[in-house]
């Protein structure tokens, strides 16, 4: 299974201030997908805004053909897996490897990746 960065978000305290800041750094335009997320709408990676607080690091969504297949290998091979969430883009999940690293798998909804 091969598999490439396809999505990642950014948790930030304040989404409104992420928008303003972020657009005015990198021109980054957003709308609001739900009241806890922010999708910026002209990236060529897909990315986005979620509330939780200051990160220093991106939670990176991996894109994965098959979602359910990725799921089962990731447990095959000592990892864990969280609730699969649906959205408007997609189902995707956390993922945790063998040794506690911890990163999403995201399958890409049609028209989204």
């Amino acid at each position: 299974m091969s598999a490439q960065l396809g999505y990642f978000t950014l948790s930030v305290t304040d989404l409104d201030r992420a928008a303003a800041f972020y657009g005015a750094l990198f021109g980054w335009e957003s709308r609001w997908e739900h009241e806890t997320y922010l999708h910026v709408t002209n990236t060529t990676v897909p990315m986005g805004f979620v509330p939780g607080g200051p990160s220093s690091q991106p939670n990176l969504y991996f894109h994965v053909a098959d979602l359910d297949a990725a799921i089962e290998r990731v447990r095959e091979l000592g990892g864990s897996t969280g609730d699969v969430m649906d959205s408007k883009s997609g189902r995707g999940c956390t993922c945790t490897d063998d040794q506690g690293t911890v990163v999403s798998l995201w399958q890409a909804a049609p028209g989204f990746g």
